[in-house]
């Protein structure tokens, strides 16, 4: 019998890897069409097979089912969250913040694809919990990480509110992406890394950050 191949571990783009690539984007852009025309819900894997010219049981051997092709095709719009320490906060920040956030809400797909989806989780808490622990809280894990090291630089006080700043610009983003079709500019994002330099959410003497792994300055 053949062995079977999945289209995951695409390792170069030549001979059968390549077409494993190539399959591999016709599926993930097709999810992301049938995501955008139908809804979470409605769309199916018959659907995206027969979009992307491929045999439905290519689709299960590399993703057991809808949740896991969706999320996939929607972190293949994400650029990773930078967190290289450049020892500027506010060009950290402002990394953060453009290519962690404004590039994903900007992008048009995306634009397209998040109310449908955004909609979709409200009648599905599978879907919804897997979003949240697979695409958004480890970019929110890495995002942290540029906030602490600017708390631990005494750029951002020590009872800064991480999670509520990161929440204020996605919150942000979001809106505008999801009602205006829109997106921040350079000069905009600026001004919000600015803002939170300047006046960051603080947490109550008696509140922890919930989400904080460690504390600033802690291995």
């Amino acid at each position: 019998m053949g062995t079977k191949r999945t289209l995951h571990n695409v390792l170069d783009a030549s001979g059968p890897h390549r077409r494993d690539l190539e399959a591999r984007r016709r599926i993930l852009a097709a999810t992301l069409e049938q995501l955008e025309e139908r809804g979470y819900a409605r769309m199916t894997i018959e659907q995206v097979a027969v979009s992307a010219k491929v045999g439905k049981a290519t689709l299960y051997r590399s993703w057991p089912n809808k949740a896991a092709l969706v999320l996939d095709a929607v972190r293949s719009r994400l650029k990773e969250v930078p967190t290289e320490e450049t020892g500027n906060t506010r060009d950290e920040l402002l990394s953060v913040a453009k290519q962690a956030l404004a590039s994903f809400f900007g992008s048009p797909q995306v634009q397209a694809v998040l109310p449908a989806l955004v909609a979709d989780t409200a009648q599905n808490p599978e879907l919804r919990q897997q979003l949240r622990e697979e695409v958004i809280e480890p970019r929110r894990a890495r995002s942290r990480t540029v906030m602490e090291r600017a708390m631990n630089r005494g750029d951002l006080p020590q009872n800064t509110d991480i999670s509520l700043a990161l929440e204020m610009w996605a919150g942000a983003m979001m809106f505008r992406s999801v009602f205006y079709g829109d997106t921040y500019d350079d000069a905009t994002l600026a001004r919000m890394v600015d803002a939170t330099l300047a006046s960051p959410p603080r947490l109550h003497p008696d509140d922890t950050d919930a989400d904080a792994e460690t504390t600033p300055g802690s291995p």
